[in-house]
């Protein structure tokens, strides 16, 4: 018996048929996990080194669930293995495209949840500066050459972004909340990928959802950010907030998905360039140093690596 049919069994999960999904930047494998009757579960299936990390992320599952959080519904965990609620097929990606935009107004009521959500006990840390610093250097290494790195005006402006989101206003942040995280079923939509959700910058997930992979290609940036701010009561001052985190998370992402393709999953590379527009974007309206502006820009080559 494999490792998943195994864990399945442990949890009283009798399935019909397994059909594995699509996976996300994680070494985890998800499968839907048809049962009798008609319904269905997912499973995760982590690599075997990584049972700490399963229990980890299953607590934080636990806890966010208790607290009335939009995520799916943990079903158990053994071992490797962590069963949850399915919630279907339709990310908000597809229901954009199908739907229209409307669609947003429930992504926004799947933030507040987070951001109204008390994080005195969460199981995670909250970001800090020096977190904020680690993610950037991963672009740094991967999408600047090193004359540009060692310019002192480019390493100090990283520094100072990454000193000014630790000294946002902080609410309870997904952290991936982008258009393929976002699920919507039963009317609503459902956020996976939840188990760094943390206490961040009050923006940050709205940077993620509206600058990011699909939703960077959004047509009303503008109206949605000042609807979410009126629903979320952000304080004054968010515009600005908001395009330091746009900064921050871009030039994140840019890393991690260069990193994601050196390692063989070239399919990220699909992303990069919107990724580059709009972190550009958001870094000529924060006066970056110019070095670091030209070398987001990338090579003309579709590759960036």
């Amino acid at each position: 018996m494999g490792t998943l049919e195994a864990g399945l069994a442990a949890l009283d999960i009798a399935p019909l048929a397994v059909t594995e999904l699509a996976g996300d930047a994680s070494r985890r494998r998800f499968f839907r996990v048809s049962l009798a009757g008609g319904a269905t579960v997912v499973a995760a299936l982590y690599p075997e080194p990584l049972e700490d990390q399963a229990a980890r992320d299953h607590e934080v599952q636990t806890w966010g669930w208790r607290r009335g959080l939009p995520i799916p519904r943990p079903l158990g965990r053994h071992g490797v293995v962590v069963a949850s609620q399915d919630v279907g097929d339709e990310d908000l990606d597809r229901a954009i495209t199908t739907k229209g935009e409307g669609v947003l107004e429930l992504a926004i009521e799947a933030l507040a949840a987070f951001q109204g959500c008390d994080r005195h006990d969460l199981p995670t840390p909250p970001f800090d500066a020096a977190l904020f610093r680690r993610e950037l250097a991963i672009f740094e290494d991967l999408a600047l050459p090193p004359e540009v790195r060692a310019r002192h005006e480019v390493w100090a402006f990283l520094d100072r972004l990454a000193e000014a989101l630790a000294a946002h206003p902080y609410r309870l942040a997904h952290r991936d909340f982008h258009v393929n995280n976002l699920f919507l079923s039963e009317g609503k939509v459902w956020a996976v990928d939840y188990q760094d959700m943390r206490g961040g910058p009050d923006t940050y997930d709205l940077a993620s959802l509206l600058r990011e992979r699909a939703g960077a290609g959004l047509t009303d940036e503008t109206g949605t950010l000042a609807r979410a701010a009126s629903v979320l009561g952000w304080a004054p001052g968010w515009g600005r907030r908001y395009l330091e985190c746009a900064a921050q998370r871009g030039l994140k992402v840019i890393g991690t998905f260069l990193r994601l393709a050196a390692a063989g999953r070239t399919d990220y590379l699909r992303w990069v360039a919107v990724v580059r527009e709009r972190s550009l974007d958001a870094l000529e309206a924060l006066d970056a140093p110019e070095a670091l502006r030209r070398g987001v820009g990338g090579p003309p080559d579709e590759q960036g690596l």
